[in-house]
């Protein structure tokens, strides 16, 4: 029993302590309070309608995943530099599996941009922090 509850509380550190600084974490229902409301119980195919206050990205990626792992430091770097013109939110593909189908991720990283008018855009893959730049510029337009 006391195994088990080391166990635990160990697996529990863990988790946070891998969890990237700077990055806000995403879950399902936070998606659709921030991101985008959708019903799949009303059976009709979401509609894509940005309801944040300012533009983001989501990464999608899994516990699992090298190039993840290696993503999220640049991510946290996005985050600092461009706190409070842009959300960057991070999202365990695996824990919300929901969210992921709705975009068809089926690789890892997966990052979703959301500009205030127009359709999410996607990129994937690891790439510098140069290119994340020029893409927020390009895509969501902030310098």
């Amino acid at each position: 029993m006391r195994k088990r509850v080391f166990f635990t509380i160990l697996m529990v550190f863990f988790a946070l302590t891998t969890m990237a600084e700077g990055l806000t974490y995403l879950s399902t229902a936070d998606f659709k309070a921030k991101v985008c409301y959708y019903d799949l119980a009303s059976g009709q195919q979401p509609q894509w309608k940005y309801i944040g206050d300012k533009p983001c990205l989501i990464d999608f990626s899994t516990t699992w995943c090298g190039w993840c792992k290696k993503l999220h430091p640049i991510l946290e770097q996005v985050a600092k530099q461009y706190e409070g013109k842009v959300y960057v939110y991070t999202l365990d593909a695996e824990k919300e599996p929901e969210v992921a189908a709705l975009f068809g991720v089926r690789s890892y990283p997966t990052v979703v941009f959301c500009p205030m008018e127009g359709g999410p855009r996607i990129a994937q893959g690891y790439h510098e922090l140069d290119y994340w730049q020029e893409a927020i510029k390009q895509i969501l337009g902030v310098e």
